[in-house]
């Protein structure tokens, strides 16, 4: 049986602000298109919170890239 990986939230919080940053987005345009508070992103973006997967799919829809890429 394989082992269960764990979700690390500091890769997360790490992929997020590269991916951001990448983009080209504000974080205004991103909290608009997610319907979000910036708020809420700048705790993503911090690592104090990670997202829901409603927006881990929205945030990969976004930035064109598999919801993996956030993960990983």
């Amino acid at each position: 049986m394989n082992e269960v990986k764990k979700l690390n939230k500091s890769t997360v919080s790490h992929n997020i602000r590269r991916m951001v940053s990448k983009s080209g987005f504000t974080i205004e345009n991103i909290a608009t298109e997610l319907e979000v508070s910036e708020r809420l992103i700048y705790y993503w973006l911090n690592g104090k919170r990670t997202p829901a997967l409603e927006n881990i799919y929205g945030l990969s829809q976004l930035f064109n890239i598999s919801m993996e890429s956030i993960l990983a």
